[in-house]
């Protein structure tokens, strides 16, 4: 027969967190920390770059003869 697993209780009366619990938390707290990293320099870029800019200019890229003309 399985034990049931002991847990630890502070003097509030409140379970503590097990390890895996504890490492859990800190993993969805790290992949949230990313996204939002990740959305601000995402912003931050936008607002700094303009892209239409930077990929015209070159350009057309097929100097304005179509896509047929690549290939002759």
């Amino acid at each position: 027969m399985a034990r049931r697993k002991s847990y630890v209780i502070d003097p509030q009366g409140r379970r503590r967190l097990t390890r895996s619990e504890k490492i859990g938390l800190g993993s969805v707290a790290t992949l949230v920390g990313v996204a939002v990293l990740g959305v601000i320099a995402g912003v931050v870029l936008d607002r700094l770059l303009d892209f239409d800019d930077a990929l015209d200019a070159g350009g057309e890229w097929d100097e304005g003869g179509g896509v047929g003309t690549r290939w002759q």
